[in-house]
């Protein structure tokens, strides 16, 4: 009775490891079905001191996991008055779980943090964020606010091979001398499909953190 009962749970759990298969394998190619969109938010744009003064926390940081992609909505007034909010806009949001290895700015930050990308995969369409999409593994420096959001591409700079991928405004503010270039094809394929250009613009990440680290101090 005993190897009977052995017999069928073995049975039951290959059964449902096939449907489990089935199904992600359905989710992704209906997903390669559903329209994608380009996101429209529009944020103020910073130079990196203003965006390291401007934002809460500072992070250098690993994503560990990519949850499902969840709406939030936001209360809308018709009138001029926003205390009269009647109805509600929603849009996608994708919870990022980061695992710290360094707090640069932030209180009480703790191993891990929640990041909220702008931006992911409804049922019925793809919604691109502004800038890099998280994939886990990748590393960066994410600059958010208290409610773990960012402003777009400009607060996000991935690591790769120990260099911190430039924006122009960090450019600008570093200076062209301090930095260096590399060919996007010798980059993680994370971070390199998500790149058009044939060459980046870095700096070790160490000298990136100790650029913030005198902004803030200053």
């Amino acid at each position: 009775m005993k190897k009977k009962t052995s017999f069928l749970l073995i049975v039951f759990c290959i059964l449902m490891l096939i449907a489990i298969t089935r199904y992600t394998a359905a989710l992704k190619n209906n997903q390669k079905n559903l329209p994608i969109y380009e996101n429209t938010s529009v944020y103020p744009a910073f130079s990196l001191p203003q965006l390291t003064d401007t934002a809460t926390f500072i992070v250098e940081a690993e994503v560990v996991n990519v949850s499902d992609t969840i709406m939030k909505e936001i209360p809308v007034s018709l009138t001029e008055n926003p205390e009269n909010a009647t109805e509600s806009l929603s849009h996608p949001i994708t919870p990022i779980t980061l695992a710290i290895h360094s707090s640069i700015k932030g209180d009480n930050i703790g191993n891990e943090l929640i990041y909220y990308e702008e931006g992911g995969i409804t049922s019925e369409y793809v919604q691109l964020p502004d800038g890099y999409a998280m994939k886990e593994g990748m590393e960066a420096i994410l600059f958010l606010n208290p409610n773990g959001y960012c402003w777009g591409a400009q607060s996000i700079f991935p690591i790769a091979g120990g260099n911190v991928i430039l924006n122009n405004a960090a450019i600008e503010y570093v200076g062209e001398d301090n930095v260096s270039v590399l060919e996007t094809q010798t980059l993680n394929s994370n971070i390199r499909s998500q790149i058009d250009a044939q060459n980046i613009n870095v700096m070790p990440t160490d000298d990136f953190i100790s650029v913030i680290q005198s902004i803030i101090e200053n």
